[in-house]
Parts: structure tokens; C-alpha cells; sequence
């Protein structure tokens, strides 16, 4: 791992190189020798990572690198610093201050001291006699030795995955049978998951023998060159060795166009790695000789992989159930006529939690348990670490240990960051980015801003299955993979012993209350308090969300290192201006935080801060003046309208009878997410004030979300100097609530428009000549009708929110807005009226239906059964329904709350994985749900009691189940 930070830190040393920054503090010579050893170093590191497990003077020598690496990375950020400040100054004089000539005479110093160390540790390197071996290239296939044949084992028989393998096979067998091209299925799942293994069943299956005239397995791993694969699959087909006297390609391709011409095959190409199209192409080519009906089977770790050369569905390979991963432990563990003790039994079925569905690790955690049958010795197991369960290494660290040697060097920082967060925890994409922007993981390429490279980057691990999103599209990871990146990030970090006090360890660069951890390292035992941490000078990132934080001490400016502050759901009312010394804070969220009521006067100083959270401020009375001098803003998800005069950044809205002086956000080209708020203040807008003197063309062009809350007489959202085509040209999410707002962009300039949401609000629409229909939408209790078709324009329309509906009309234009909706919430609504003419049988590509606060509804619309694809529904606050329909039995996530009167649940959900059940009495029984993984069960006495951990009448039902929440309140 210490190869991805010191890359790291050489490319923000070489930027600084290129910069001239050495020669403007005086220090260029050292940053040069500097460079120069740090590069020496680098090009040993693979070698030394590789052999520190087993050498202990080795793992000392990489940990005294990682201590200076992260000396040098803050005397590098505050040569930036010092730089960047002042390209900022507009005072000739400032550049010559006895400040400045003090901080060149302190940096030299340092950087002198820091480039003795480095030499130092580069002379050490050479009694331990390691390789240099070039930057960035792949890791050998050597590192795990590794090759799979397509004969049965054992063990392959009784791994549950019959289900899978019948659905495949009916597949190649029956549903490509009469297609003409090729077909490509690929199986998807990381290490270890038993992907080879289902191939096998498949291979092996007598349907599958009978199918296809021709059967080749090749092991493909990091080899894609198409002369050897070409080989193997002539080696395969023939049974022999007969490829082995060709070397030239076209002899190659001749024979085994002879070998399979006419014929329909099947192909299994097993652990693939290459993601490079141009070279599957090629080989598609030379497979294409098939008769119809011929196929290949792909098993991958990489989504991106699959994407390439797939033309079916994807086959995503689900985790184990607890059960057979303790048949599989079971088997490995004890001799076929070996009766297992009761009390080894209990601890064991805790223990294959630790598998978290994975068939190798069971049966890696059962050959460590072979010889075992003390119950002291299964406790250990089951309280340790999978990593730490054997003095050498199992066959499960090597296995996941090869996805990560695959990623290039410039995200392993990126993957093994997710260390530092608990098991099973998700985090929005945006903010994992922002957390990554902030320890310097990432930064921007070319024309690409920093946020699109991470975006790019989290897509990436996603396609090479190290990351996972959940049906949030939230980021998290899986349990094994979680324990490979910790197992990295522990290689990496310094080491803090915990006697030391928190306030000396220069190395930590997060720390997040919440959790109460402390990065690095991960964890500390210590109590956190707001106080020690302010000492932490080399800090990137606090979180304090939740926190009963009152007060901010001036000392925060002691973190001048600080990129991400998180002071959301603190009881914080006031911000000291020193936090506006915070040069390089790009992040500042004070989400619901209700108490504040004003924000530092200074805080234009923040020249680099990029995101202003303040959802829920209802204290907040106004903003600092002159909010454009923050030009670099992207997030600014509240505004608060107030007297002052500066309060002015640039917007063009028209015929507003009752804002004056409108802020203006023309100056805030980058602005992504706007909040916007009247917050009860009565103005008059004056004409001469709107747009004048600027330039309008930049007006909202990287806007993507905006809500606008209590403008009762806004006329309307448009350009008064330019074509209102281009007023929102990115706009995503429209979210208007208790406004009156007659006059909207043309829908069709709103092409990228995926959410909108009305409140209590009146809209009209524009024509393509900006003439306002007669028709209204006024999504409030007096609304006779919402008319779909009005949407018709909004090609990209995903997500529909109406509140306070009484009906909701249906005509031919509307039909193809439903068609393509994914998710929909009705909110006091008259639901039955609402959902007449047949609406939900042309909602045939939702996912996600909501239902809330709909006071009549007794039960759910027949016409659900017609809605296919739906995974989730929410039912919520509906005081009258008493039953569920039977139709809903393809749900995968079922959210019921505050439904008094719901008795039951429908007797057959075998696809549920997630429910959630709160308030809702009267509820006794659940039924059986063969896959389900996570169950909330709160304020429902009979549930609670029958679903008691091991007593409960229920509990047979839910014993598999993974993550478990039961509570009264």
C-alpha cells in the first residue's frame, strides 16, 4: 500500500516542481533531491510489500517511510498554501513582509531536515537486497498460482447453487438455442464467491453435454494474448496436445476453424481479468465460426469486464446462506462420519457469519478449525480477525488480495479508504468523493474537475466489484473485501500505541466523533474531545456530525490542513472567525444545524470552499456580503435572503412583486445545488437590478438541483438576455414547494430534468415560444386533476413526487412519461381517485412505488399486480389499511410504518430481502422469507415477542437472517 500514498505525494512534489513553487520559497534544489530520492525508493516498494510478511526489518523500514512520506505531504501542502495565498494578494507589499521571509526561512529548514531522513531510509534499503521493478506495472499471476480445469470436485456438489446453475442452463440450453450470433453470459462476484465452481455445474450438466457439440474450458486469468487462449481452447476441444507444434497465428486460427466450423459450442473462459475492448473484439472474431446457438461463459470479478463482452443478462452471483456455509465449514472441519458436538455446532453456526456468504472462506476457516475440537479453540475463531486466523497465510487473503493488486495504483488509496468505516456502512457517493477530495486521493485531470475524476474512480472500484451500491445507490463494500482493505490499510498506517497522547500524534489525518475513530490509524481508545482534536495539526477531515457541540474554539484555526468540517446536528449557534483563516477548507456542512444564526462575517476569505451545507439552518436569518467572492462554489444548498446590499451574487428572475435585490449567482459558474428561500422577507424587485452588467450566459450551467420554498408570488424562472432555452441546461431536480410559480422554461430545454416535486404550489407551463398554456398544475387540496401529459417533454423524467392530489388524468401524450417513470410518490393524495384509468398498468419499467399519509386507502389498487419491475414499496401513515396484496410477492424491500389497523402480511414474499416494520400493532406473524437479510422490527409487541433471538415463535423463520434489529421503540 505505501507505493499508492507515495505516488501520492510525488506527483503533488513534481506539480510543485513544475510550478516554480521551490523557486519562489527558495527551495527548488531540495525539492529536486528530494524527488529524485523519493523516486529511488519507489521503484523497490512492490518488492518490499511483497516479502514485509515475512520479514519483520522490512515492515519497520516501510513503516519509517510512511511516517516521513506523511511529513512530507504537510510540508508540501503548506508550500501550496503559502503559494496559493498569495496569488490571492493584491499587495505588492505583502509579497516581501517579514511574515512571509520567516515561513521561506522555516520551510528551507524543514524541508532540509525532512530530505536528510528520506536519504537516510533510501541508504537502509539496500541490506535487504530488493528488486527494482518498474512503476505501475501489473502484478504477475505468480502471486497467487492459480489455474482451474473444468473436471467436477467433490465439494462442488453440495454448494447450494443449484438454483443458479438451473437458470443458466435453461438459458444456454433453451433461450439461445435458435440465435444466430454468439452468445456471451458472463457471472459476476468477487473472490472466492464459487464463480468457477458454478461454471463447473454448468459445464458438467448433462443438458449442456447433450446441447452442444463441442465443449472448451480455458483459464484465462491475466493472460488474454489471443495466440495462447486460441491454443487452449484447441488443447481443450481436442483432449491432446495438439496446438503445441503452431506458431504462427493464422495456422492457429485455421485449425481451429476446422475444429469448431459449423458446430455449436460452448466456450467457458474462466477468471477474466482484460477490460480492454480492442482486444476482445479481436478475439470475438475468431470465435464467430460457430454454428447458431453457440455460446461462451464468462466468469469475472469485474462488472466493467462484463459490460464488454456481454450479450445476456449478466449473472450476478449471490452470497451463501448461513446454512450451507456451515455445511461447507462442517464438511472441511470433521471427517464424513464424525459426529459434531452440540456445543461446537452453536459456535460454528456464529462463526460462518464471518464468511458473509462466501464459499472459500468457510472452507478456509474449516480446514483452521480441522484438528480442533476444544470449544476455546472454535471461540477463537469466532473472535478473531479472518486474517489473523492462521500463522500462514490461508488461501482467502491471496484470493482477494489479487482484485486489489489489478487496480491501478492511482485508486488504491481510494479503495483502501473504506477501511476506516464500520462494517455494512453506506455513504452517499457525493460525500465519499468529498472525503476522498479531501485527503488529497484524487485530484482533477485535463478538462475533468476533481469531482468528475472521483465519480469516475468510485465507478471504477464499482465495476471491479470492490465497491458495491445499495438500493440507494449508496456506496459500501462487501464484509470480506472490507477486511482486505483493512487488512491493507493496517500495512500502511503509522503505528499509535495507545499510551500516547492523542494530542502528539502528527500522523492523524481524520477523525470522526461519531464513530469515535481516528485516522490514521483506524481506531483509538481514547476519548475524543473538541478540544484535543483542535491540536491535531496535521488533520483533513473532523466529523462531528451529531454532536452536542455548543461552542467552536478560535483554535480551530490551528488545522490549517483542513479540507472537510462536519458540523452537522450540532446545537452550534455562532462560528468564530477564525475558522475563516481555514485556507484550504473545501467543505463545510452545517446540515440542521437549527440553532445557528449567523455565519462568520469573513467567510469570503474561504477562497477554496467548493460546498456550503446548510439544509435545515430555520435560524439562519441572513448571509455574509459579497457570497460571489466564492466563485469556487458548487454546493449552496440554503440562501437566506437578508437586507443587506451586498447580499447580491446574480440570478434572473423576472416579475418578482415581492423580492428586492434577488442574489445574484451568475458569479458562481460551478454552482451544482441551490437552496433558495424567501424565509417570510417582503421586497420589491426593481427592473434596472435584474442581470444588469453581467454576463447572463453563464446563468445556471452547472446547475443540477434546485428548491425554491415560500415564493407565494414569483412569476417565473427565465433569461431575460438570452434564449430561456439555456436557463437550466443541466438542471436534474426541480423540487418547488409553496410557491406560485407561473412561468417555467420551456420542458423540452429541460432534457436532463430526472426529478420533480410539487408542494403546495401553483405551476404554469411555457410553450416552445414562451407563451404560458392555460393549463395549471396547483398541487394542493383544492386541485380537481394533475395532468401526466404536461410531462410529456421531460424525455429523462425518472422520479415524480405530487402532493395533495385529488386525481391524477391519463391521456395518450401522458402514457410515455409513465412508461419510462423508476420511481413515484403519491403524498395526500386520494389515492383510489388518483390511480383510476388504468394508471398503473402503464407504469411497466417502476421500481419504486410510495404511498404516504393517504388517510381513505384501505387496501392497495388491484392493478399492482401489473407493476413488474417493482422492487420497493413504502407504505406510510395509512391509518385505514388493513391487509396487503398477495401481488406484491416480487418485492426485494418492503418499508411498512405507522399502518394501526395493517393485521397482516402477505403470505408468500420470496424475494424480500429488506423489511422494515414500525408501529404497526397489529401485526402478529411474519411469514417465511427464504432471502431475506435485513429485518427492523419497532413498536410492534407481537412481532417482538415471536421474533425473540432463539425463543420466539417466529424466530425459525428469521435465524438466517444477517443484520437483525428488534426494539419497542
Amino acid at each position: 500500500m505505501a507505493e499508492a500514498f507515495l505516488q501520492l505525494v510525488l506527483d503533488k512534489l513534481i506539480s510543485l516542481i513544475n510550478r516554480e513553487i521551490g523557486l519562489i520559497l527558495g527551495v527548488d534544489e531540495v525539492m529536486k533531491k528530494l524527488c529524485s530520492t523519493l523516486t529511488t525508493i519507489q521503484a523497490v516498494l512492490e518488492d518490499a510489500e511483497d516479502k514485509q510478511i515475512e520479514s519483520k526489518p522490512i515492515q519497520n523500514w516501510l513503516q519509517k517511510l510512511n511516517d516521513i512520506v506523511y511529513v512530507i505531504d504537510d510540508v508540501l501542502d503548506e508550500c501550496n498554501t503559502e503559494v496559493s495565498k498569495l496569488d490571492h494578494s493584491h499587495s505588492k507589499y505583502s509579497r516581501c513582509s517579514l511574515k512571509k521571509i520567516l515561513f521561506r526561512h522555516k520551510i528551507a529548514r524543514r524541508m532540509k531536515q525532512v530530505n536528510e531522513k528520506v536519504e537516510a531510509i533510501a541508504a537502509e534499503r539496500t541490506k535487504f537486497h530488493l528488486r527494482e521493478m518498474p512503476v505501475h506495472r501489473p502484478r504477475e499471476v505468480s502471486l497467487v498460482s492459480r489455474e482451474t480445469a473444468s473436471l467436477l470436485n467433490e465439494s462442488d456438489k453440495i454448494l447450494g447453487r443449484e438454483e443458479d446453475k438451473d437458470k443458466i442452463v435453461k438459458m444456454l440450453v433453451n433461450d439461445v438455442k435458435d440465435k444466430q450470433e454468439m452468445s456471451v453470459l458472463p457471472i459476476i462476484g468477487i473472490g472466492g464467491l464459487g464463480k468457477t465452481t458454478l461454471a463447473r455445474l454448468v459445464f458438467n450438466d448433462p443438458q449442456v453435454e447433450q446441447h452442444f457439440d463441442v465443449r472448451i474450458w480455458v483459464c484465462v486469468s491475466n493472460n488474454f494474448e489471443m495466440k495462447t487462449l486460441v491454443k487452449a481452447m484447441i488443447e481443450s476441444a481436442t483432449g491432446s496436445g495438439k496446438a503445441t507444434d503452431l506458431q504462427h497465428l493464422d495456422a492457429i486460427e485455421r485449425r481451429f476453424w476446422e475444429l469448431l466450423s459449423e458446430k455449436r459450442y460452448l466456450i467457458v473462459m474462466d477468471d477474466v481479468w482484460n477490460d480492454h475492448q480492442d482486444k476482445w473484439f479481436e478475439l470475438r472474431d475468431v470465435l464467430s465460426c460457430g454454428s447458431a446457438g453457440s455460446s461462451v461463459v464468462v466468469t469475472t470479478r469485474q462488472k466493467k469486464v462484463a459490460d464488454i463482452m456481454t450479450t445476456l443478462p449478466c449473472h450476478c452471483l449471490e452470497g451463501l446462506s448461513d446454512e450451507y456455509c456451515w455445511a461447507l465449514l462442517q464438511q472441511r472441519a470433521f471427517g464424513p462420519d464424525e459426529e459434531v458436538p452440540p456445543q461446537l455446532e452453536i459456535t460454528g453456526k456464529h462463526i460462518v457469519k464471518k464468511c458473509a456468504g462466501v464459499p472459500l472462506a468457510a472452507t478456509t476457516l474449516g480446514g483452521i478449525l480441522r484438528f480442533k475440537r476444544r470449544e476455546e479453540e472454535w471461540i477463537h475463531v469466532r473472535d478473531s480477525g479472518i486474517w489473523k486466523l492462521s500463522g500462514e497465510e490461508s488461501s482467502m487473503m491471496p484470493a482477494l488480495r489479487l482484485s486489489y493488486y489489478h487496480v491501478p495504483v492511482e485508486l488504491r488509496q481510494c479503495f483502501a479508504y473504506f477501511a476506516s468505516f464500520p462494517k455494512d456502512h453506506y455513504i452517499g457517493k457525493e460525500e465519499l468523493i468529498r472525503l476522498w477530495m479531501a485527503h488529497g486521493y484524487i485530484s482533477s485531470k485535463w478538462t475533468l474537475q476533481v469531482e468528475d475524476v472521483g465519480n469516475e474512480i468510485c465507478d471504477e472500484l464499482l465495476l471491479r466489484s470492490l465497491l458495491q451500491a445499495n438500493e440507494n445507490n449508496d456506496i459500501g463494500m462487501h464484509d470480506l473485501v472490507h477486511d482486505l482493505a483493512e487488512s491493507i490499510m493496517e500495512n500502511k498506517v503509522p503505528a499509535l500505541q495507545s499510551e500516547r497522547n492523542l494530542a502528539s500524534t502528527s500522523t492523524i489525518r481524520e477523525v470522526n466523533l461519531q464513530q469515535k475513530t481516528a485516522l490514521f490509524p483506524k481506531t483509538f481508545q481514547q476519548d475524543m474531545n473538541i478540544t484535543s482534536i483542535l491540536e491535531l495539526k496535521s488533520l483533513r477531515v473532523l466529523d462531528a456530525m451529531g454532536k452536542a457541540i455548543k461552542y467552536l474554539p478560535p483554535s480551530i484555526s490551528n488545522l490549517k490542513h483542513l479540507r472537510y468540517l462536519n458540523l452537522s446536528r450540532s446545537e452550534i449557534r455562532t462560528l468564530p472567525n477564525s475558522l475563516c483563516t481555514l485556507w484550504n477548507l473545501q467543505t463545510l456542512n452545517l446540515d440542521y444545524c437549527d440553532r445557528l444564526v449567523a455565519m462568520p462575517k469573513k467567510l469570503t476569505s474561504l477562497r477554496n470552499l467548493q460546498h456550503l451545507c446548510l439544509w435545515g439552518c430555520k435560524s439562519l436569518r441572513e448571509m455574509p456580503s459579497k457570497m460571489r467572492e466564492l466563485n469556487g462554489l458548487k454546493t449552496l444548498s440554503m440562501f437566506v435572503l437578508g437586507h443587506k446590499r451586498g447580499n447580491q451574487l446574480e440570478i434572473s428572475i423576472i416579475d418578482c412583486e415581492n423580492i428586492k435585490r434577488f442574489p445574484k449567482l451568475g458569479e458562481l459558474p460551478h454552482l451544482k445545488n441551490l437552496f433558495l428561500t424567501n424565509m417570510g422577507v417582503e421586497y420589491i424587485i426593481e427592473e434596472e437590478e435584474v442581470g444588469s452588467g453581467h454576463p447572463v450566459k453563464i446563468l445556471f450551467v452547472a446547475l443540477k438541483y434546485l428548491h425554491l420554498v415560500d415564493f407565494p408570488n414569483l412569476k417565473g424562472l427565465s433569461n431575460k438576455q438570452e434564449s430561456s432555452k439555456e436557463a437550466f441546461p443541466n438542471l436534474e431536480a426541480l423540487w418547488i414547494e409553496r410557491c406560485s410559480l407561473l412561468i417555467l422554461p420551456p420542458l423540452s430545454s429541460l432534457q436532463k430534468l430526472e426529478r420533480l416535486a410539487c408542494h403546495s404550489s401553483t405551476l404554469g407551463l411555457l410553450s416552445e415560444h414562451g407563451i404560458p398554456r392555460n393549463r395549471w398544475i396547483e398541487i394542493e387540496e383544492s386541485l380537481a386533476c394533475f395532468p401526466i401529459e404536461m410531462l410529456a417533454k421531460l424525455s429523462k423524467l425518472r422520479t415524480l413526487v405530487i402532493h395533495k392530489a385529488k386525481e391524477i388524468s391519463v391521456t395518450t401524450e401522458g402514457l410515455q412519461v409513465l412508461k419510462e417513470l423508476k420511481r413515484l410518490c403519491l403524498n395526500n393524495c386520494e389515492i383510489m381517485r388518483c390511480l383510476t384509468q388504468g394508471m398503473l398498468r402503464h407504469l411497466s419499467s417502476l421500481e419504486d412505488l410510495a404511498i404516504w399519509n393517504c388517510p381513505e386507502l384501505l387496501e392497495l389498487p388491484q392493478d399492482i399486480k401489473h407493476l413488474r419491475s417493482l422492487k420497493f414499496l413504502t407504505l406510510y401513515d395509512l391509518p385505514k389499511m388493513t391487509s396487503l396484496s398477495q401481488a406484491i410477492e416480487h418485492l426485494t424491500n418492503l418499508h411498512l410504518e405507522d399502518l394501526p389497523e395493517l393485521e397482516s402480511l402477505p403470505d408468500q414474499l420470496p424475494s424480500l430481502t429488506r423489511l422494515v416494520v414500525v408501529d404497526c400493532p397489529k401485526v402478529v406473524s411474519i411469514p417465511a422469507l427464504p432471502n431475506l437479510k435485513r429485518l427492523t422490527v419497532r413498536g410492534c409487541p407481537h412481532l417482538e415477542r415471536r421474533c425473540q433471538r432463539g425463543s420466539g415463535e417466529d424466530w425459525h423463520k428469521i435465524a438466517h437472517v444477517r443484520s437483525i434489529n428488534i426494539s419497542s421503540k
